[in-house]
């Protein structure tokens, strides 16, 4: 009680740089810095780290504010580096508030046209006043930096922070009003701090710097609550992506089933009557009877491979959503899975004939194309050629009779591939019937087996081997002469790859 009767509670505060609060302030905003930085390793969310470095720029700021701890002879060893230091932190500090506000707010998503214009603006104003700083030391260019940072950074960045109000409220996120407090709450403060102490002397300007300080907690503790709020929501957003994930795949599990059993009871049945047949008809009538029967169980086997196919393929493409739930690349990760949503209605859908056409197979193809290529930095460049005058709808395939193809040239011929990735389908034809050829620009069969060899666990292809079972099922159903060759290219990285070429001759 002694203190506060011989020091009211304003002394304690206009006395904030000599008695230890300047110190304290200071203090909270390294250990900011370094939570959220070790936040931002765990979790590999660009928020934190422009936090992070926020906080520690403001903190490194403050340092030559504070008296009567051992940072005043670390400022008063290295005045010269801290007055230099005055404009690029100053610069460093906008800008990186900027991106935090960019990633906090979501702006990539809501107003993308404006973050890419705004990344292109830093850069280049990064640029001029990096070179700006080195002429201070190179030409004396000390009056023509500062100018730069008053006359043109500075109203440029009043308009940005102003648009950057309208922009925050407009986004609809949680966390707009706890941002919107915080740089309102330091802007006044800062204005009044300012109004105070223009043209006054140093011990005016430490007498009022509390204001300051008080300003820069309240901003820190809304926006490290709203950090927290972002947080939470990044956390919920994966959860409800992997139950969704969840439940398509029990879904698909509880198809499966079905299917295969209902696939065991046809061909119980149909075993069952052609063995009844066979000893109550006469050998003409029973050789018919079989002969049609065959065909039958030809029609359930190609079924039965269908199916074992279709979950093969599935589960790859779950595969590939998980891979994004791990890297919590959640945009690309709902986009994937909408699509992934679209794909599965069509395989779905197709499963239930026992041909299709070569247009809705093609139509499957690009679908699972545009999915793939979404896992890749720069995608893949495929292109579908279909030679005038043939009819894609009168041509009849076996459904997901390319996809095996198309995934192994994704996976085993452009994935370890550097440089650009391009899978090329053509459609023509031939003397005997319509040929497509997939060819794909990768590393070729024999790179990729080279690569299998020494894998510790190395893996089979069962797309490819059902695919040949399922045309010779089809060829015999449907008195065809349908056959695939796998031809591989040689030569310079352009020419090199493999090419699978389907005969479809009737």
């Amino acid at each position: 009680m002694d203190f506060f009767e011989k020091y009211s509670f304003l002394e304690v505060l206009e006395n904030s740089n000599f008695n230890g609060l300047g110190w304290a302030v200071t203090s909270v905003l390294f250990y900011l810095s370094l939570y959220h930085f070790v936040l931002f390793i765990k979790s590999k969310e660009r928020f934190y780290l422009f936090y992070s470095l926020y906080a520690f720029i403001n903190a490194v700021n403050l340092i030559k504010r504070v008296k009567s701890v051992f940072t005043e002879a670390v400022y008063t060893e290295f005045s010269e580096l801290f007055i230099h230091l005055n404009f690029p932190i100053q610069f460093a500090s906008y800008l990186i508030f900027s991106f935090f506000l960019i990633e906090i707010l979501n702006f990539r998503k809501h107003f993308p046209k404006f973050t890419t214009f705004f990344s292109y603006y830093a850069l280049i104003t990064s640029s001029i006043f990096g070179v700006l700083v080195l002429g201070r030391y190179i030409w004396d260019g000390y009056d023509m930096m500062r100018g730069y940072y008053i006359v043109v950074f500075m109203p440029c960045t009043l308009i940005f922070l102003i648009y950057g109000i309208y922009l925050t409220i407009k986004t609809g996120e949680k966390v707009r009003f706890f941002i919107l407090a915080g740089y309102l709450i330091l802007g006044i403060s800062s204005f009044i701090f300012a109004f105070l102490t223009f043209g006054k002397d140093v011990a005016i300007t430490n007498q009022y710097y509390y204001i300051y300080y008080l300003a820069v907690l309240a901003e820190n503790f809304l926006y490290t609550y709203a950090l927290a709020i972002k947080q939470r929501e990044v956390y919920e957003g994966k959860i409800d992506i992997q139950n969704i994930l969840v439940e398509k795949l029990q879904e698909n599990e509880d198809l499966r089933d079905k299917l295969n059993e209902k696939l065991k009871e046809d061909l119980k049945l149909k075993d069952t009557q052609i063995l009844y047949l066979e000893a109550d008809a006469e050998e003409r009538r029973v050789a018919m009877l079989r002969a049609d029967y065959e065909k039958q169980i030809t029609l359930l086997h190609l079924q039965s491979l269908r199916s074992q196919m279709n979950p093969h393929f599935i589960f790859n493409a779950l595969n590939s959503i998980k891979v994004f739930l791990i890297e919590s690349d959640k945009e690309n990760a709902i986009l994937y899975l909408n699509r992934f949503a679209k794909l599965i209605r069509m395989v779905l859908e197709s499963s239930r004939e026992f041909k299709i056409s070569l247009g809705e197979e093609l139509d499957v193809a690009k679908l699972y194309l545009s999915l793939e290529g979404i896992r890749f930095e720069d995608g893949i460049d495929f292109t579908v050629d279909v030679q005038r005058g043939i009819n894609l709808r009168d041509t009849k395939v076996p459904p997901l009779v390319f996809q095996p193809f198309l995934e192994n040239a994704v996976w085993h011929g452009l994935m370890p591939k550097k440089g650009p990735k391009s899978i090329l389908i053509r459609v023509f034809s031939e003397e005997e019937g319509v040929v497509v050829s997939i060819r794909d620009n990768g590393i070729g069969r024999a790179a990729s087996g080279k690569m299998k060899v020494n894998q510790t666990i190395q893996k089979q292809s069962i797309g490819i081997s059902l695919s040949s079972d399922r045309l010779n099922f089809f060829n015999q159903s449907e008195k065809f002469n349908y056959y695939f060759e796998i031809l591989d290219h040689e030569g310079n990285s352009v020419e090199r790859g493999t090419e699978v070429l389907f005969h479809l001759r009737k």
